[in-house]
């Protein structure tokens, strides 16, 4: 039995003026067992929390955005407390890093450029230092990177295997969150501008 075989093995039949008809195929063998119970997800849940909960250290989620001020920054505080956490103190965890960022899965630091055309790869230095090495980094801005530097960016970085990607900040955040849920290395710069860039 080939493989494709064996995941159309399965068959629905359905009535249909009275005749039997093969409508579909089943596209899994009858032996998979899944870890959720998709049937029992309901609208809001989180399908990452036990993949960011896992691990020795905390990871980081970028949680909001506030243009001219920050971003909100879950995982950067540690309370040793020996119960588990109320809603209330889990809304505790929850760290304003006032301006720019630059986010990894277990680290999230301050970052001094406040304008697009204040990112260039020596502002970028922190991400090519970091161990283990990035796979991906991902540059979130809401107004373009000069394309001269940008594509010097992507260059060096691309000698490095890293993958350089601009984006908006809210792209930026949510692909970050999800790669880093995947366990992926992956870092973010977050520019937040100034009020008279905008």
């Amino acid at each position: 039995m080939t493989y494709l075989q064996h995941f159309f093995q399965r068959s629905t039949l359905l009535a249909v003026n009275g005749a039997k008809r093969q409508i579909g195929r089943s596209f899994l063998p009858r032996n998979v067992t899944f870890k959720h119970n998709f049937s029992s997800l309901v609208r809001g849940q989180d399908l990452l929390a036990e993949s960011l909960a896992f691990g020795p250290k905390q990871k980081i989620i970028l949680d909001s955005y506030y243009p001219q001020t920050g971003i909100d920054v879950h995982g950067m505080l540690e309370y040793v407390d020996a119960a588990p956490p109320s809603d209330e103190e889990t809304q505790k965890n929850i760290l304003l890093m006032n301006g720019s960022i630059i986010a990894f899965p277990h680290a999230c630091y301050l970052w001094k450029p406040r304008r697009a055309k204040d990112v260039t790869l020596e502002s970028l230095a922190v991400v090519v230092l970091s161990k283990p090495s990035v796979e991906f980094l991902f540059i979130g801005c809401d107004t373009p990177l000069p394309p001269r530097e940008l594509n010097r960016i992507k260059k060096d970085m691309q000698k490095r295997h890293i993958v350089v990607e601009q984006m908006d900040i809210m792209n930026a955040m949510g692909t970050f969150n999800v790669l880093n849920g995947e366990d992926r290395r992956i870092a973010v710069a977050l520019l937040v501008a100034d009020a008279d860039e905008e």
